[in-house]
């Protein structure tokens, strides 16, 4: 019996997570890797299963594209905690896959139908609406700027007083120059 090799139930879902299409990147057992680390001290041999270990098993990686990498979570709770380690997971993740480029986690519960299309087109869209938002208010500061520059019949107000004496050197040559013709 003692030849027998005993799996954890932490790598036979690493193994079952590996006939994904990702296996080929070897993205999914990196994943587990890099998540089951949240919360590990390095010089601690505790039996107490850490929290990263948990994250790992309640979460699986379920697509890539453009940057975005699409996790899937067992429940909305699991979700938060991910949200909060994501940059400790983007890192992690940049580090051990260096040629794979992940710029941001999106996030959905098991048993939901959204895809990472989904998930792209409603960043893109909020983020097109924020930039719209943000054109607009930038055209009425400019409008109000406008408007109140030619309001003042002497735009002159403005300017630092060497300038304004340097215009009024240069008017009273243009005028000089002017009387003698």
């Amino acid at each position: 019996m003692n030849d027998m090799n005993v799996s954890s139930a932490s790598e036979m879902m690493d193994f079952v997570m590996n006939l994904t299409p990702l296996a080929g990147k070897e993205l999914p057992s990196i994943w587990k890797r890099v998540v089951s680390k949240i919360g590990k001290k390095e010089d601690s041999e505790d039996d107490e299963i850490c929290i990263g270990e948990r994250l790992a098993g309640n979460s699986k990686v379920i697509d890539l594209k453009n940057g975005v990498l699409l996790v899937e979570a067992n429940h909305s709770g699991w979700i938060q905690y991910l949200k909060m380690y994501q940059k400790f997971i983007l890192k992690g993740l940049k580090w051990n896959l260096p040629d794979l480029t992940i710029n941001t986690l999106a996030f959905r519960v098991a048993g939901s139908s959204a895809k990472l299309n989904d998930t792209y087109e409603q960043c893109l869209k909020k983020s097109q609406s924020e930039m719209q938002a943000k054109i607009e208010q930038q055209e009425i500061e400019l409008e109000k700027l406008s408007k109140n520059k030619f309001k003042n019949d002497d735009n002159t107000n403005n300017l630092p007083p060497e300038l304004l004496a340097k215009f009024e050197n240069i008017k009273n040559e243009l005028n000089r120059n002017v009387d003698q013709h």
